[in-house]
């Protein structure tokens, strides 16, 4: 299917998403936004497709929300009244809260278009990577750090970006960042918009490898294609056992552990693998 702000291949499992709108640095609007989705719907649908790789047309990976956009939606605001100066930050954020109730889970009628792309990324049940080619700024971070794996070009530039402009980062990296790189370092980012190359996202942990700029598709491929073709039914599982973990003690951890073990048990690909171990071959993996 052709698309006007993506660029879609296939290769051996393995989807590849490009982000591709020069003109704007591949900056992530409603429509880029829509496109990106129906791809990730194809991606969940196919049995052929077991991985993703998202990446962007160079010199940038994303340069996050389309600013001048930004601009037009405030001209359009410019009757809305100012915020009170009798309460503090945190008195009208809780009120506005309190007005947004409780949700049973987040769907894209809560969260706008650009938003809900970090939250699809977190939510696929197929193995991610993001192919930081360049500048991911803002949401473009955002989305990087969506992904399962992040491979970095050397020529990568990340920044939390949203301070910048008088904004927070509502793309999901409060949650994200902190159990990636602890609280201090998130509000130092996030305070200062500070733009990091490559080697210290890498250092921080925000990012897995770098590579050369040349090298980094290959490379990437590379991994998207052995993890596409490994036994991606019990990857999915672990992903899910992983993010509960993420909230509960370590006990609990190895109580849900148990049921998904019991299901990765079931699988065609323990199977194989069991087979392929005895036999001494390579096993060859279904997703299934």
């Amino acid at each position: 299917m052709a698309y006007q702000f993506i660029d879609t291949q296939e290769l051996d499992g393995v989807l590849i998403i490009t982000m591709d709108d020069p003109p704007t640095r591949n900056a992530i609007g409603d429509e880029m936004a829509e496109e990106i989705n129906q791809e990730f719907d194809r991606l969940e649908a196919s049995s052929d497709l077991r991985a993703v790789v998202l990446t962007g047309r160079d010199p940038s990976f994303c340069s996050g929300a389309n600013v001048k956009r930004m601009d037009d939606a405030n001209r359009a605001r410019a009757d809305e009244p100012p915020l009170p100066g009798d309460r503090t930050a945190w008195d009208v954020l809780d009120e506005e809260w309190k007005e947004l109730g409780e949700a049973d889970a987040a769907s894209s009628e809560e969260i706008d278009g650009v938003r809900f792309v970090p939250l699809r990324l977190h939510r696929l049940q197929k193995p991610s990577i993001a192919a930081v080619n360049g500048y991911a700024m803002g949401l473009g971070m955002g989305i990087a750090l969506s992904c399962d794996i992040r491979i970095a070009s050397e020529n990568a530039r990340m920044s939390e970006t949203f301070i910048r402009r008088g904004l927070i980062p509502a793309d999901g990296s409060c949650w994200q960042l902190p159990r990636m790189i602890g609280l201090g370092n998130t509000m130092l980012l996030q305070y200062t918009g500070k733009v990091m190359d490559a080697e210290e996202c890498l250092r921080l942990g925000i990012v897995n490898e770098v590579v050369e700029h040349g090298d980094l598709m290959e490379h990437t491929l590379g991994l998207a294609s052995q993890i596409a073709n490994g036994p991606t039914y019990s990857m999915a599982l672990i992903k899910k056992l992983v993010q509960r973990s993420l909230h509960v003690d370590f006990a609990e951890s190895l109580r849900l552990a148990g049921p998904a073990q019991s299901i990765a048990r079931r699988t065609q690909d323990h199977k194989e693998g069991v087979r392929a171990f005895v036999e001494k071959r390579q096993p060859r993996y279904q997703g299934r």
